[in-house]
């Protein structure tokens, strides 16, 4: 594992255009729990859907972490052939994207609705692994190519167990869930179930 360099930026300088080795990052998404290095699902994920991982907007960080700690609780394996039957990717605007849940499957609930200014509050950040320390597509790109899995997994068992409750994301993201389910370095056991996240 490699270290990693952060440097915040100038109020002259712009997110597209990053020093030199240096990745943008926006201060929200690591306000809704994303830490570096990421997890490996979700450059697995963001290599799936052919996205840098700074594209995405904060709330998906959120999302997707509870999404996977769900998952994880019900073990499935968290690839991109599962996600994507959960997960819809829509666009925010120019090279900014975000996720939510595909259908009617709205069992994770609890983001704010919006983060004003989060896109002026960046940093850049560079890792010293001089060989794919990213291990997904880091380069912007305005528009998405949806790739559909090469077959639809069942997640009959899991939606049934979804049906009629709403977690709340904050909650499932919590330190300790985290670093439970190896999102996050610190290890801890897990007294209980998830019955406390839903309402």
């Amino acid at each position: 594992m490699g270290k990693f360099e952060v440097v915040i930026s100038h109020p002259d300088e712009r997110a597209h255009r990053p020093p030199p080795g240096f990745h943008t990052f926006y201060m929200n998404q690591i306000e809704m729990g994303l830490r570096f290095p990421m997890p490996r699902f979700i450059a697995a994920f963001c290599r799936h859907i052919q996205l840098s991982p700074s594209q995405l907007a904060p709330n998906s960080y959120s999302f997707l972490l509870a999404l996977a700690v769900l998952l994880s609780y019900h073990e499935i394996p968290l690839i991109p052939y599962f996600l994507m039957q959960l997960v819809q990717i829509k666009r925010l605007g120019p090279g900014k994207f975000y996720l939510s849940h595909k259908g009617d499957h709205t069992f994770i609930k609890g983001n704010p609705s919006s983060h004003k200014g989060w896109m002026s509050r960046f940093f850049y950040i560079k890792c010293d692994v001089m060989r794919d320390p990213w291990r997904c597509e880091m380069h912007w790109r305005d528009r998405l190519v949806p790739r559909t899995p090469d077959r639809a997994p069942s997640l009959t068992p899991f939606l049934e167990a979804m049906h009629g409750k709403s977690y709340n994301a904050p909650e499932l993201i919590k330190k300790d869930l985290l670093c439970f389910f190896k999102f996050r370095r610190r290890g801890v056991e897990l007294v209980g179930d998830l019955s406390i996240a839903v309402s």
